[in-house]
């Protein structure tokens, strides 16, 4: 019995890069293709203002979370700390359950945009038909999770070296292609704040902190330098494939690596493609093993009904054809991180005032006082600004 447990308990620890790749995996999908497209309507001064200031400005809440799950010990996941600690009193269970259906909507929503992009990658790199490409993301995508966290974890990884690799190969490709100037100030303010709302989401990794939490629990002091290290992990991914993009590319795209592949060549539009499926198959990934786990403990199922219910719906929301890849990105963005970032403050709050005694492993000190906790509240409602208004 002995060796069995420590064999589970060995089964869900993540190193450090794991766990870091964990939580860039979220990220990836969405912000790494879809920001180059609307920083090539704002500039590359914009781009680098905003990308800046938008990751100290998430890495704020990202660390609020970590501290608040360190501090509370035993929570597995965001809804069960909301209902702990916000949902209080006689309207504990129809707020848990309002956040709960509101959360699946955007998870949903969330998910068939990854499955909506790699289809559409898929199509354009095979020749198959579009819904044969949403039914082979979904098998790929979805199987992995089937197999639980580590898996997950040592997936993230290999598909975040791959990526590297094919990153690196573009880049020597795109040193001989015919550089274009960059944009240096264009864009009025709904580009600049639709800009700012997708990178901002290109960083939002709020559902992998208690997953990297649980990973991470026999050495909680990595907690934090993995959360700083997913998100400048998709810093740097988003910000260089945003500046090549617009170098090259006679047109940046909506999934920003096909048009850049397409500019440099045949070959480098396949391992654009390429580059652009395990993008979005790690934000999956991810995604959808945190949507597993909240639906799992929610309505109280087994770990493989609850993983059903939270994939399926994306691929059938996906087979509908309502919208595509960028108005999944945008229509989720905004949604959850106005939701997650009202939500977290009261939280860490509460948390800290009932149990101010506790040893977290993590403090996030001055930061998470009040003057900080009303700025990371006003980044986020801008964000969610910036996934609604409307772009050429």
């Amino acid at each position: 019995m002995l060796k069995y447990a420590a064999m589970e308990t060995k089964a869900k620890q993540l190193t450090l890069f794991e766990a870091a790749c964990l939580i860039a995996g979220i990220g990836i999908g969405g912000g790494i293709m879809a920001v180059p497209f609307l920083a090539s309507l704002n500039g590359i001064g914009t781009l680098i203002a905003v990308m800046v200031a938008a990751y100290f400005l998430s890495l704020l809440l990202h660390l609020m979370i970590a501290e608040t799950f360190l501090r509370d010990g035993g929570t597995r996941q965001l809804l069960e700390l909301f209902s702990k600690y916000v949902f209080r009193g006689r309207s504990n269970a129809a707020l848990t359950w309002l956040f709960f259906t509101l959360l699946a909507l955007g998870f949903i929503s969330n998910l068939a945009g990854y499955v909506a992009g790699c289809g559409e990658t898929l199509a354009a790199l095979t020749g198959v038909p579009l819904r044969g490409g949403h039914l082979l993301t979904y098998a790929v995508a979805a199987g992995v999770v089937f197999f639980g966290l580590k898996a997950i974890g040592i997936s993230e990884k290999i598909a975040i070296t791959g990526m590297g690799v094919l990153f690196i190969a573009l880049g020597i490709g795109t040193a001989g292609a015919d550089f274009k100037p960059l944009p240096v100030a264009i864009g009025g303010p709904k580009e600049v704040i639709a800009l700012y709302g997708m990178v901002m989401f290109g960083f939002a990794c709020f559902f992998s902190i208690p997953q990297a939490v649980e990973g991470l629990q026999y050495n909680r002091r990595l907690v934090p330098w993995s959360v700083a290290l997913g998100i400048l992990i998709n810093f740097v991914l988003v910000l260089v494939i945003s500046l090549l993009s617009m170098l090259v590319s006679d047109e940046v795209t909506e999934i920003a690596t096909l048009g850049w592949g397409e500019s440099i060549g045949q070959w480098a539009l396949a391992a654009g493609s390429v580059f652009t499926l395990l993008a979005m198959l790690t934000s999956y990934w991810a995604v959808s093993y945190a949507m597993a786990v909240i639906v799992m403990e929610q309505l109280k199922l087994n770990y493989r009904l609850a993983w059903l219910i939270a994939t399926l719906p994306s691929l059938v929301l996906t087979l509908t054809g309502v919208t595509g890849f960028l108005g999944f990105m945008r229509i989720t963005g905004g949604a959850i991180a106005v939701m997650l970032a009202v939500m977290v403050v009261p939280a860490l709050r509460n948390c800290r005032a009932l149990h101010p005694d506790a040893e977290p492993g993590f403090d996030i000190g001055v930061f998470g006082g009040i003057v900080f906790q009303l700025i990371v509240v006003a980044a986020y409602i801008l964000m969610a600004a910036g996934s609604v208004v409307p772009v050429r």
